[in-house]
């Protein structure tokens, strides 16, 4: 069962971690930091697609040689 307890200036969840790995257990606590991240971010749409098109230029720039390499 999950517990929540709230205060002035916290939430405190409890969720039961019985049968789950401690992978699990990191990967669903790495999803919540994600997600508060994400709520407190002020990125628009507009940024967003920017800074995809910068990673995805500079991810083509750094491996564009593996590509063209396995052409020949």
């Amino acid at each position: 069962m999950i517990a929540v307890e709230t205060s002035e200036h916290e939430i405190r969840v409890k969720i039961p971690t019985d049968g789950m790995s401690p992978e699990a257990v990191r990967n669903f606590l790495d999803w919540l930091r994600m997600e508060a991240a994400a709520r407190r971010s002020q990125l628009t749409d507009e940024g967003a697609w920017k800074l995809s098109e910068e990673i995805k230029s500079d991810w083509w720039a750094k491996n564009k040689s593996r590509f063209n390499d396995e052409r020949k």
